[in-house]
């Protein structure tokens, strides 16, 4: 069996007990850790056949868990989806549109994803006629970044057959123009009146988009990462790759069982677990999200009327959660405003009787309200939250949201001072920054882009926010062999050029991963 020795390194690992500064050499046995210790004590370890590595001071750690990201999407946008984050205005957005339809003439409808009005001169949101200027001849559909609300043009309305008269599913908008005729917006189920005539990607096209998405994680330290939303055919494509032993990262997959404008609810999934690849946890979405004034807030967005939409059946939920949590599968429930938490918390609650040790996870909590911190705590609630949305989306959360609002988005603080079991992660591409050190920056911080604070007060450190990255994101995705640097552990670990604990918080994205380990074999830096 092969065997690593790593020695004269600043070891990090944030479990319970562990005390770096004794520690400088970690032993590695196959794909395990065997020993973390000091190099006096471990060398006598070293065989004939062991490699042995000197960490030249450098960091080492876990490997981050992204406990939150869209693995196909983020590849997406590397293959097949127009990019269209980087736009700065509706006009550069339709340029780069008009771009990729004169250079990929055969396709037979545009998919883009990324825009942002919020950040744009004009602030308003695009809609048919925007893109009928740049395209009108063949079907259009731009996905908003976060991923809540689309925009089409007309013949993509005109192929879908969809009329002032079309039927809208519970839950979702389907937006009307001043002639009262669709104008090509659409938001959270309602998407589904355009997305189910796109052509599907096939499952060789999704391992395509795993792949390139793959050699993102591994550029940013990520060793392990959750999908939380993935379809039938997405499952496939994972299970035949872990079969295959063609994944190279550990991988939690939630399966969705509402599909958006579907009329009928997916299978449940089978739970399945084995080192490389898991299956757990079952996926719904309760809301949408703050950027676009989706979520389900209890009152208005600043200067709006709008409240948000509440997506789910109360009744339908339930019965679904609990034929999945009867057959060992936990629940993971997307709600980020305060009146999506409460339909959530609610339901968990009443559920938590029947089956008190099946995880329940909310995913971004952007606006809890104390009574729901100390709900949660109580039922055993963990969450995955997102600091980095801090860093890219602050400006929409401080146009959109009143100061008492502000003053409480994304309270990660507040949230462990609870003590709920709390998980870091990026849903990129929601945002085009993966990087975990950008979001534990966020986390400590609590500064966007532009340099403004947000709810500062909820501010935690930098070791909280590794811990985050790392053991909690193992612990929430019910993977305990990973996330900590301990024997008989996964040897899943990264060195970094940089102590994060002794750099200043406003740097911390700074720090480069030089190398990242799984199994115990180098996969990036060489």
């Amino acid at each position: 069996m092969s065997s690593t020795i790593i020695y004269n390194a600043n070891i990090l690992s944030f479990h319970n007990g562990f005390n770096n500064s004794s520690c400088d050499t970690i032993t590695i046995e196959g794909d395990r850790i065997k020993a973390v210790g000091r190099w006096d004590d471990l060398k006598s370890l070293v065989q004939a056949n062991t490699v042995v590595i000197d960490a030249g001071g450098k960091t080492l750690m876990p490997g981050f868990n992204d406990s939150h990201i869209h693995i196909w999407k983020v590849g997406n946008l590397d293959t097949f989806m127009l990019d269209v984050r980087s736009a700065g205005s509706l006009d550069e957005m339709l340029e780069m549109i008009s771009a990729y339809n004169r250079q990929n003439p055969d396709v037979a409808w545009i998919t883009a994803r990324g825009f942002n009005e919020a950040g744009w001169k004009a602030g308003r949101m695009p809609d048919k006629n925007d893109l009928d200027k740049v395209v009108k001849h063949k079907p259009v559909y731009v996905i908003r970044t976060c991923a809540h609300i689309a925009v089409c043009n007309s013949k993509a309305i005109e192929l879908c057959d969809i009329s002032s008269n079309t039927p809208v599913p519970d839950g979702g908008v389907m937006y009307l123009g001043a002639d009262g005729k669709p104008n090509g917006v659409f938001s959270e189920t309602a998407l589904g009146l355009v997305s189910k005539h796109i052509p599907p990607y096939t499952k060789d096209e999704l391992k395509i988009m795993i792949k390139a998405a793959r050699q993102r994680l591994y550029s940013n330290g990520i060793t392990a990462a959750t999908d939380p939303a993935v379809d039938p055919l997405l499952l496939q494509a994972f299970y035949e790759m872990n079969a295959a032993g063609e994944l190279g990262f550990r991988l939690n997959a939630i399966p969705i069982l509402l599909p958006d404008g579907g009329e009928a609810p997916y299978p449940l999934p089978v739970y399945y677990s084995s080192p490389w690849f898991n299956v757990n946890t079952v996926k719904f979405f309760s809301d949408g999200g703050l950027s676009g004034k989706t979520a389900a807030l209890k009152r208005h967005y600043k200067n709006s009327s709008d409240l948000g939409v509440l997506r789910l059946q109360k009744q339908q939920y339930l019965e679904l959660g609990r034929a999945a949590m009867e057959i060992g599968l936990g629940l993971a429930t997307h709600a980020i405003g305060d009146a999506a938490i409460k339909f959530v918390v609610d339901c968990y609650t009443s559920l938590a009787g029947s089956f008190p040790g099946v995880l329940k996870r909310i995913e971004h909590l952007g606006l809890p309200e104390e009574q729901h911190l100390e709900a949660m705590a109580k039922n055993n609630i963990a969450t995955s939250m997102q600091t980095i949305f801090i860093s890219e989306l602050g400006k929409n959360f401080r146009q959109y949201l009143d100061q008492e609002y502000i003053d409480r988005c994304y309270p990660v603080g507040s949230v462990l001072k609870h003590g709920i079991l709390t998980a870091l992660s990026s849903d990129a591409p929601v945002v085009s920054n993966l990087n975990p050190l950008k979001g534990v920056e966020a986390a400590v911080t609590r500064r966007d882009n532009e340099g403004f604070e947000i709810a500062p007060n909820e501010a935690i450190s930098v070791a909280e926010a590794l811990k985050a990255y790392t053991v909690s994101a193992a612990t929430i995705g019910q993977t305990p062999q990973l996330g900590s640097l301990e024997p008989g552990q996964l040897a899943d670990f990264i060195i970094l050029n940089q102590n994060p604990l002794k750099t200043e918080p406003k740097e911390l994205s700074q720090i480069k991963v030089e190398q990242t380990f799984i199994g115990g074999k180098c996969v990036y830096g060489g």
